[in-house]
């Protein structure tokens, strides 16, 4: 008998609204009810607590959750992380870094903290749902690079997941967060780029479940203070602005989607606010 997992990939743009998606995750049926969150951009500040310890204890018990740093800085940093609730089970976690940049062209310095190159990796996590092994990979991509440059980080990523593959031979793997495929989801160059780095996971054996979602991110939909680019992106609100792009996405091997990925969006499929990206949802039949 198959049974389900519901999966949500969310970056949550350095918790900076928490009180917004603390109330998402407890009251919006799709986050609700998801068995595994992925999450990008969770935050510790100096002296603080972890998003995701937050959200644990907020969400009355409801959630585990796991973590590993991405990005360190004098005052913070962030990282990648999983809530995850019962009868989901973690068994083991691996990091994985990937290739950096050499340089930042003018974009991305005007766009990154500190001004130096992000360190990025994924952070692997093996679940046990019912009797099946599933593998979450939660990856941030580089912004920073263009499109050679996702497909080169991407590339390393899935070699050290082959080498490190489960030996469960109906095991299930899901790649899934911020994959930072740029660029105005109108744009045929843009979704010409996406195709090309989601093709080196295709290669893999894995299937986009979320072809169907136009965009999961609004450049300017939410600000944060800390953004370098924080005065041009608030000029861009005054002026009334949208630069909506298709960053998230989620693949999958080993499983199947009982339906096709969806963002996830408030009354009315009004965008959901919190963050700068939409979470993705999906349910797979294991």
């Amino acid at each position: 008998m198959s049974q389900t997992l519901r999966l949500v990939t969310y970056n949550l743009q350095r918790g900076i609204r928490y009180e917004q998606i603390r109330h998402h995750l407890d009251t919006v049926p799709l986050l609700r009810q998801a068995d595994i969150v992925a999450v990008q951009e969770a935050l510790i500040p100096a002296g603080g607590r972890n998003t995701l310890a937050r959200l644990a204890d907020d969400l009355e018990g409801r959630y585990h959750w796991t973590y590993r740093s991405v990005m360190s800085y004098p005052d913070k940093e962030y990282g990648n992380g999983f809530l995850f609730r019962p009868p989901v089970v973690s068994e083991r976690g691996s990091v994985v870094p990937l290739p950096q940049v050499d340089r930042l062209g003018w974009v991305a310095r005007l766009k990154t903290e500190g001004g130096v190159p992000d360190t990025k990796s994924a952070y692997t996590q093996v679940f046990r749902v019912g009797g099946r092994c599933v593998r979450v990979v939660n990856l941030h991509l580089d912004f920073a690079g263009g499109p050679d440059h996702r497909v080169r980080q991407l590339t390393h990523l899935l070699a050290r997941l082959d080498d490190e593959a489960p030996t469960e031979d109906d095991a299930v793997d899901v790649l899934c967060g911020d994959f930072n495929t740029g660029g105005s989801y109108r744009s045929t160059a843009a979704t010409a780029a996406t195709r090309r780095v989601l093709d080196v996971a295709r290669a893999h054996g894995f299937a986009e479940t979320s072809t169907g979602v136009a965009w999961t991110s609004d450049m300017f939909s939410s600000i944060d203070p800390a953004d370098p680019a924080r005065r041009l992106l608030r000029l861009g609100q005054v002026l009334r602005l949208r630069y909506r792009q298709k960053l998230d996405h989620i693949l999958v091997k080993g499983a199947r989607a009982a339906s096709p990925a969806t963002v996830v969006t408030a009354v009315e499929s009004e965008p959901l606010p919190g963050s700068d990206h939409l979470p993705l949802a999906v349910e797979l039949r294991l």
